[in-house]
């Protein structure tokens, strides 16, 4: 029987306060006695003490460290480079995932080899981790704006690449798009994603809605 790993890629920086919840959860995943994860956990160039509450999963992660601030786009490619999954899925560190996240949508791609991605529904939490609001991704709009916790096959980088390390936001955005149009993916209505909305966050970022417009334009939308 095949064995499938998942490569479960985590940018941070400076999300100390965030980091280790976002680890364990990926820890905590429940999987199929053919399956396996590795966690890869990209800190970009943090300045706080991130790195010394990573250093503490050491031996269960593999940890990179820019040696200075790049970007999310940057930070995603260097975690796809050290990627040996066949699948991929990024986390960001001040989210976390359900424990059954990786079990039922890698299951999807194992037994459904015409699908190249999945995405489910995101629920917002509060600080502590409590669930506030569920959130459909039913439209790809909505899909574009929530681009992390979506499982690719790792395959389709081949041909796509990877984010643009020219955009300071809406990486996940101008990606997407590019998957969506050309490969087939599956949306499942439930919640496995989870994602904390506080006042640092790039997608509240006052620039987001310039850096949209211009992924747009870029693609005729």
């Amino acid at each position: 029987m095949n064995r499938y790993k998942t490569s479960i890629i985590i940018t941070n920086y400076n999300r100390s306060k965030f980091i280790d919840r976002a680890i364990r959860s990926c820890l905590d995943q429940l999987l199929f006695f053919n399956s396996e994860t590795e966690i890869i956990v990209v800190d970009d160039g943090s300045t706080d003490e991130s790195e010394k509450i990573i250093n503490m999963f050491k031996e269960s992660i593999v940890f990179i460290k820019h040696s200075q601030n790049r970007g999310v786009a940057a930070a995603s490619n260097t975690g796809l480079a050290n990627t040996t999954g066949d699948f991929v899925i990024r986390l960001d560190a001040d989210d976390f995932l359900n424990k059954m996240a990786i079990y039922i949508m890698s299951n999807i791609l194992i037994e459904n080899p015409d699908i190249d991605y999945v995405y489910t529904d995101h629920f917002r939490v509060n600080e502590m981790g409590f669930k506030e609001k569920r959130v459909q991704l039913n439209t790809m709009e909505l899909l574009y704006e929530h681009g992390a916790g979506v499982l690719f096959r790792k395959k389709i980088f081949d041909t796509i690449k990877g984010y643009d390390e020219t955009l300071k936001n809406c990486e996940d955005y101008d990606l997407l798009i590019r998957v969506t149009s050309k490969y087939k993916g599956f949306y499942l209505p439930i919640g496995l994603y989870r994602y904390y909305i506080h006042g640092e966050n790039l997608t509240l970022n006052t620039e987001r809605e310039n850096y949209k417009k211009l992924v747009r334009e870029r693609y005729g939308l």
